[in-house]
């Protein structure tokens, strides 16, 4: 979904699980983008995984079912906001030394509030993986003719946002809300 990171028509609270993808959060500095790997493979390979869940859950809803969290940014460890950089990571996971990281250019500034306003906190991701592991996924769920392909919620699989309640964010947690009924608690702009 980092293709809505830079499209200014998507404001606070505009990007619903149903939304259509837009694959790969493309840093605005270039030398971010050569350290920090290919984005829209990444994002492929997740989106893929979501379709896999989607036919699976359509052939075995009665067995096995799917609760897809679009987990928003999470890093290795303590996981603290003040500790989010334009790449997204840590200082020592950047260098791998525990260099110090170059001061960040008005790119990188926004790139970095980009990271902070999908942020996930260890506690916030907690509450929703124990929510959605004793979700009641419907089985029987209709399907419609011409109706939106990314829809998020289908026979034996739902899809939802998981990020933190941070302050601005483009994420829309109203589905998490009422499927997982967990409310968000941290904000890394707080």
């Amino acid at each position: 979904m980092g293709g809505y990171k830079d499209d200014p028509t998507h404001g606070p609270s505009s990007i619903h699980p149903s939304s259509n993808p837009r694959l790969g959060t493309l840093p605005l500095n270039p030398q971010q983008v050569a350290s920090s790997g290919d984005a829209v493979a990444y994002a492929t390979a997740k989106l893929a995984g979501e379709r896999l869940a989607v036919t699976l859950a359509k052939l075995y809803a009665k067995t096995t079912a799917f609760v897809a969290l679009r987990i928003g940014w999470c890093q290795p460890g303590e996981n603290l906001p003040c500790t989010l950089s334009a790449a997204g990571s840590p200082p020592e996971f950047l260098t791998g030394k525990g260099e110090e990281v170059p001061e960040p250019s008005q790119d990188d500034a926004k790139d970095e509030l980009w990271f902070k306003r999908m942020w996930l906190s260890n506690r916030d991701f907690l509450s929703y993986f124990d929510a959605a592991i004793d979700l009641s996924v419907p089985t029987t769920v209709e399907i419609k003719e011409n109706v939106n392909v990314h829809r998020n919620v289908r026979k034996g699989f739902v899809l939802v946002n998981a990020m933190s309640r941070n302050s601005d964010a483009k994420w829309n947690l109203e589905e998490t809300e009422k499927w997982l009924g967990v409310v968000s608690k941290d904000d890394s702009l707080a």
